[in-house]
């Protein structure tokens, strides 16, 4: 709504609340957002509380916004406290977690996902991980509470959550995020039934446990470390980015590691490292590869996006056509705004860059540019952060295809 009351005109000359409250969450957002608006000839009008107009009018406005914020920060800790002290109790007082529905206010076993949680504590027991798990729950077809796809930290939430052994947890100062060592954690008796037995939750903690200590070295010693292919490779299968997996000699897409993706892109760094060479190699002598145009000129015009003015007057031209179609403009006012708006566009237009090379000089000249990359990108003496940054001087992204252990490289110029 802001950005199109920004539009020169402004389609609307007035936004309708029922009350200023509504508009914004504190007083400093509302004397921001109505200044900008105000500038542009756009009024902010309460239906429910009408001002008079002067600065005696601004100034009852300005009261009347301090005390809903007021209000509003009075509540927030009102409905915080009384929450607490519904937890206190053992009540529910967020969504049910998977496994559960809420009925009366009240917790109870879901008899269709309650299993699912149960054999997810059994599987992780048994020595598969959260990630398998993931992958697992999502080939068949089970979506979580909140109806997404599961991933390895999803699978993790639920080993760690105590409201399977009839617990809840509730922080009443802040998100717990993934910190459940926060000191302010509350853990009290629920008054709903538990999914999993007191033994067998302790026994997965302790297995958890076990597990962040295996992996602690790798995930902070290896994981950070900088590669010649960082960033510029991507899952055949889903498209997300392959990252350093755990061990660091190896690529992985990054939303297998989390279990959303079915399909391994495991690869050494190593070996895809050689077919991305070996790839340029061969295209640059073929001349024969994917490109695209990204480069173009420095000039003033296009220091502005003359495609994204363009369709503001495209959009012009709709509101002027449904305003005559209304009623609202005459055909003779209709015809000489459409002919401005047009006039508008022709000029824009005639400021486009147009390519100027033919595609197979553009490939020449990409070639030409980067005669010596190979030369670089096999030398011992560059950096892999410098073979990185020269990559991305030219290549767009690596597509790495697992199952016919090939690559599609993008480039462009």
């Amino acid at each position: 709504m802001i950005a199109t009351a920004k539009q020169k005109p402004s389609p609307f000359s007035a936004v309708l609340l029922w009350k200023f409250s509504r508009f914004a969450r504190n007083q400093e957002e509302s004397i921001f957002y109505k200044s900008m608006l105000r500038k542009n000839g756009v009024e902010v009008v309460s239906v429910s509380e009408p001002m008079v107009e002067g600065p005696f009018g601004t100034l009852i406005e300005r009261i009347i916004e301090w005390s809903d914020e007021y209000y509003s920060i009075r509540l927030s800790g009102e409905v915080k406290r009384g929450m607490t002290e519904k937890v206190e109790r053992g009540g529910a007082v967020t969504i049910p977690s998977f496994g559960y529905s809420i009925e009366n206010k009240k917790y109870i076993v879901n008899p269709d996902t309650a299993p699912i949680v149960r054999k997810i504590f059994s599987d992780y027991l048994n020595g598969i991980g959260s990630m398998k798990i993931a992958r697992k729950l999502n080939a068949l077809k089970i979506k979580t509470s909140r109806g997404n796809l599961w991933e390895n930290r999803t699978v993790d939430y639920i080993l760690q959550n105590p409201v399977y052994i009839g617990k809840i947890r509730w922080n009443p100062k802040r998100r717990t995020q993934l910190n459940y060592n926060d000191p302010d954690i509350m853990i009290v008796e629920g008054q709903h039934e538990p999914i999993i037995d007191e033994e067998t939750f302790n026994k997965v903690q302790e297995l958890i446990a076990e597990n962040k200590k295996k992996h602690l070295s790798y995930t902070h010693s290896k994981i950070n470390e900088e590669y010649m292919l960082h960033g510029l490779v991507k899952c055949s299968n889903c498209g997300a980015s392959l990252a350093m997996a755990v061990k660091g000699s190896s690529l992985q897409c990054v939303k297998y590691i989390h279990g959303k993706c079915d399909i391994s892109h495991s690869i050494s760094i190593r070996k895809i490292n050689a077919m991305v060479i070996i790839a340029i190699e061969q295209a640059f002598k073929t001349e024969i590869f994917n490109l695209s145009v990204k480069d173009v000129s420095k000039s003033s015009d296009n220091e502005i996006d003359i495609n994204n003015l363009i369709e503001k007057e495209k959009q012009k031209l709709r509101r002027i056509k449904e305003a005559f179609e209304d009623g609202v403009y005459t055909l003779s006012e209709y015809k000489e705004s459409k002919q401005i708006i047009e006039t508008q566009i022709s000029n824009l237009e005639s400021r486009q860059i147009k390519p100027q090379n033919s595609e197979k000089e553009l490939r020449r000249k990409l070639i030409e540019k980067n005669k010596n990359v190979i030369q670089q990108l096999r030398s011992p003496n560059l950096s892999e952060y410098e073979k990185n940054d020269i990559l991305r001087s030219f290549v767009d992204k690596i597509v790495f295809n697992r199952t016919t252990s090939s690559i599609d490289i993008f480039f462009y110029i």
